[in-house]
C-alpha cells in the first residue's frame, strides 16, 4: 500500500519504571504509495519493558502536494531486534476529507516498523489488513 521513510526528530522520556520506561517519540519523513505521496508527521507514545518488548500508540498526520490530508491512530506492539534496532506491528485506521482518496477514509490498515535507534532511521509499511 505505502512505506514511509522517516527520522526520528526528537524523544523525551515520560516516565521510568520497574517494569520499563515510557517514551515519546516524534518523526519527520516522506510517504510514498500506490495512492498518494505525502510529507508525514507522527507521535508515537512506546512503552519500552525490560524483556525487550515493547507497547505502542501512534499518530501521525499526512498532507499531499495537493492540500489533501490524512490522519492515521493506530496501536502495536513489537520488540528488540539488535543492540540498536527495533521491529513492531501495529493496526490502525486512517481519515480523511479528501474527494480524491475518499476511498481510504475510514480504511484499516497495518503497519509494520524497522526502526534504528543509533541512526534515528525509521521505515514504516503500511499494508490492508
Amino acid at each position: 500500500m505505502a512505506v514511509v521513510q522517516e527520522k526520528i526528530t526528537s524523544r523525551t522520556i515520560n516516565e521510568i519504571t520497574p517494569f520499563g520506561v515510557k517514551l515519546e517519540l516524534n518523526t519527520e519523513g516522506v510517504v510514498t504509495g500506490e495512492l498518494y505521496t505525502a510529507q508525514h508527521m507522527e507521535t508515537v507514545n512506546l512503552f519500552q519493558k525490560t524483556d525487550g518488548t515493547f507497547e505502542s500508540e501512534a499518530r501521525a498526520i499526512e498532507t499531499t502536494k495537493e492540500g489533501d490530508v490524512l490522519v492515521i491512530s493506530y496501536k502495536g506492539t513489537g520488540r528488540q531486534t539488535g543492540l540498536t534496532t527495533l521491529w513492531g506491528e501495529s493496526e490502525g485506521i486512517i481519515m480523511t476529507q479528501s474527494k480524491k482518496l475518499a476511498q481510504l477514509n475510514n480504511a484499516r490498515l497495518r503497519a509494520e516498523v524497522n526502526a534504528d535507534w543509533a541512526t534515528g532511521a525509521v521505515q514504516v509499511k503500511y499494508y490492508e489488513p
